[in-house]
């Protein structure tokens, strides 16, 4: 650059390539594009408190403004059914397990594939999904019967071969190895059993909830048991724990950026688990790659 040279110097055409450069440069244009998808997760005690805190559920689940929720034990709905109460919390698609028994289900503010309604061999069955580019397994395990989450992880080798994203959620019936401090100081009245959570583990699934908040250690039950479960509020105590998770796979756990377990009082009159929320920033263009999020 000679002497003298100054910006009042320079051509006009070059004043304002500065301002363009500078302007990109700020808003972030090049960058990858994301969007966050919210997920939650829930056990709705027979399909919300024996269907007597249907419109409170709804409510609740509309205030969260999630992208995707799955739901076990949704006892007494039908697939018409619970498409028409998810519309009250935005969501145009819905599919279920089964109408009978235990049904999980899963609902959707974009399109639903169903790939996999399973119950043959299963106590409650699940179900397997896609929406928001994303395989969803709902899961409602039954404790002591670990070949479930075996014959789950079997269906999923493929897809993560595949470089798909994949995401485990539900009600595991059994424990985190990463609470045990937690569950032997407290939950004195409960047995331990970590098999389903460290199959889904050693497959490489991240458990989002303790990535981000690892003190969430409670996720049932509610005072809504009291008396039917446990007599009061001592008893209840001893037996709180960690059984409903949200497992990501590595990649789509590494755009993880938050997860925790809503403890609101407004839950102990719906159901008799606490809801799972967890959130991700997913690039529209993201690279699939093998690398470690834990």
């Amino acid at each position: 650059m000679r002497e003298g040279w100054s910006l009042r110097n320079a051509p006009l055409i070059f004043i304002p390539l500065i301002f363009v450069a500078v302007s990109l440069a700020s808003i972030g244009v090049g960058a990858e594009e994301s969007e966050v998808l919210k997920v939650v997760n829930w056990n709705v005690l027979y399909g919300f408190n024996h269907k007597k805190s249907i419109e409170q559920g709804a409510d609740w689940i509309k205030n969260q403004q999630a992208d995707v929720v799955a739901l076990q034990e949704l006892n007494g709905h039908s697939e018409v059914g619970l498409a028409k109460l998810a519309r009250e919390w935005g969501h145009d698609h819905a599919a279920i397990l089964k109408e009978n028994g235990f049904p999980v289900g899963l609902t959707s503010s974009q399109p639903i594939e169903v790939i996999s309604r399973k119950v043959k061999g299963f106590h409650h069955g699940y179900l397997h999904c896609k929406t928001h580019g994303i395989h969803f397994f709902v899961v409602h395990f039954w404790p002591g019967k670990s070949i479930e989450v075996d014959k789950i992880l079997d269906k999923i080798a493929p897809l993560l071969q595949q470089q798909e994203r994949v995401i485990i959620l539900g009600d595991f019936n059994g424990c985190s190895r990463k609470d045990e401090s937690f569950l032997v100081a407290n939950a004195k009245l409960r047995k331990r059993d970590y098999t389903f959570v460290d199959k889904v583990e050693a497959k490489g699934f991240i458990d989002v909830v303790h990535k981000h908040d690892p003190k969430a250690k409670v996720s049932c039950p509610s005072p809504i048991t009291i008396p039917r479960w446990s007599k009061d509020m001592e008893e209840l105590e001893l037996k709180r724990y960690r059984i409903d998770f949200v497992f990501a796979d590595k990649v789509l756990a590494k755009d993880s950026h938050s997860g925790t377990i809503s403890l609101s009082k407004e839950i102990d009159a719906i159901s008799d688990h606490y809801p799972v929320i967890v959130e991700f920033h997913i690039s529209k263009h993201r690279h699939l790659d093998t690398g470690d999020s834990s």
